[in-house]
């Protein structure tokens, strides 16, 4: 039988000496990045949600595990880079305007646990827009319907606050309606600024969640609006919350602003 002479085996012992520190490296270099990850994902969750942007590494970690997350759970709704869809009433998350508070990262890290009119008790559930085309518009007995005249008026206020409305005398009775019996100062605010405590939209500036045409603000007038964001506090971890919330956070923050309401 062949047998192998003093520096063959002497080869076959330097490969298989060289394959185990290979693994011994390779499996060194996993445990490294297995432990830095385990105290980031640690840090991430001790961390104080309003402070972690200030945290560049412990931000960058989170924003791109967030990344992911949001793929998977909310890039069907809000779309694949956050650009929303006026159709469904799906917010733009590009455009620094934001319905709910002002924007900051615990804020957005509420409305991913708790949602908006997701039937949470710690959810957003305030601002829905009445129906004003039906019968009895509002739970509140003191907002009336109304006349398809005064829907009109109405449009042609909201649209005069862009300077889009040629029809002054519509735009006035629209204004008394606005301040008056159809209650929307309420929400809106006198100015029509909205008010971000409560999720009332400003209906004075270019941005608009169902669109801004006369057509599509008529529809909201008479139809109604009141858009739900599922709760995630059972669906996905805590670190996950915290991370698809910075993500989000940073969709909102890019240079080049985009949008639609």
């Amino acid at each position: 039988m062949p047998r192998e002479d003093g520096n063959g085996s002497c080869m076959i012992g330097r490969k298989a000496l060289w394959a185990v520190v290979g693994a011994l490296i390779l499996g060194g270099v996993a445990l490294g990045l297995h432990l830095r990850d385990a105290a980031l994902h640690r840090d991430l969750l001790r961390a104080d949600p309003a402070a972690l942007a200030g945290d560049a590494r412990l931000y960058a970690y989170a924003t791109e595990r967030g990344k992911a997350v949001f793929a998977q759970h909310c890039a069907a709704c809000h779309g694949a880079g956050g650009e929303g869809r006026i159709a469904g009433g799906i917010p733009d998350l590009r455009d620094g305007e934001h319905l709910y508070g002002e924007g900051r990262l615990d804020q957005i890290e509420q409305i991913t646990r708790y949602g908006i009119r997701s039937h949470h008790s710690l959810g957003w559930n305030l601002a829905s827009m009445p129906a004003y085309a039906t019968a009895q518009p509002s739970a509140d007995k003191a907002i009336r319907p109304l006349t398809p005249a005064q829907v009109s008026d109405l449009t042609q206020f909201v649209l005069g606050l862009g300077g889009r409305s040629r029809d002054g005398a519509a735009v006035e009775r629209g204004k008394a309606l606005f301040a008056g019996s159809g209650g929307c100062y309420d929400c809106h605010g006198a100015d029509a600024a909205g008010d971000s405590a409560i999720g009332a939209p400003s209906l004075a500036d270019a941005v608009w969640l169902y669109g801004g045409s006369a057509e599509q603000i008529r529809s909201s007038i008479e139809k109604g609006r009141a858009g739900v964001s599922p709760a995630f506090l059972h669906t996905l971890d805590a670190a996950d919350i915290r991370a698809v919330s910075a993500f989000t956070f940073g969709l909102s923050r890019q240079d080049e602003h985009h949008g639609g309401r």
